[in-house]
């Protein structure tokens, strides 16, 4: 017989008296089989049926075991699991669920904590690198910038450095050219 997938979460968490988050968790354990339709889940309609079933017996369970059981406290004096070890062994099952229920949810919310931590811890380091990172694009602006005003000033220096050796050839030429005249004038100047 093929499944049909008919009801909503939100119906199914309406109807079973339960969350949706606690409909969610049932899905990922595998309690309730569904199927995605358009974004919506849909549940499997007589599991939800089965679910709702085992609930109320659940519940009529207990109902008739606190009856039953205040009803035979009041009938005897001796106490109630000693005189009933049926009821007792009803209670021990009942209180062992309890317990494994109570260490679940324990073990999920440390497992919560923890991821938790991890992403807050993960979030500053994150935050910490944010601050003292420079932007990618900026950084090879400013590299390339560099590059030409280095390009620039290299150029000046080799313009500078040829426009000092003129100078210098100038001056050689001018001190040579001097001390020629200076030759010949001493030259003329003696020969008179």
């Amino acid at each position: 017989m093929a499944k049909m997938y008919t009801i909503t979460r939100e119906a199914a968490a309406q109807s079973l008296g339960i969350s949706t988050r606690t409909i969610d968790r049932y899905i990922r354990n595998g309690k309730l089989s569904y199927k995605k339709v358009a974004n919506k889940v849909l549940l499997e309609k007589e599991e939800v049926r089965a679910l709702q079933d085992d609930f109320a017996a659940l519940h009529q369970e207990l109902d008739t075991e606190v009856v039953s059981s205040s009803s035979m406290e009041t009938r005897s004096s001796t106490p109630l699991a000693a005189s009933n070890p049926q009821l007792e062994a009803i209670i021990d099952q009942k209180i062992e669920k309890f317990f494994l229920v109570f260490k679940e949810k324990d073990k999920m919310m440390e497992e919560k904590n923890k991821i938790i931590f991890v992403l807050q811890q993960r979030i500053g380091e994150l935050e910490s690198e944010l601050k003292h990172m420079v932007a990618l694009p900026d950084y090879t602006k400013e590299k390339q910038e560099a590059i030409l005003e280095k390009q620039k000033l290299e150029e000046k220096i080799t313009q500078l450095k040829h426009s000092i050796k003129n100078e210098k050839s100038k001056n050689l030429i001018f001190i040579g050219l001097s001390f020629v005249l200076l030759v010949v004038a001493l030259f003329v100047f003696l020969k008179k």
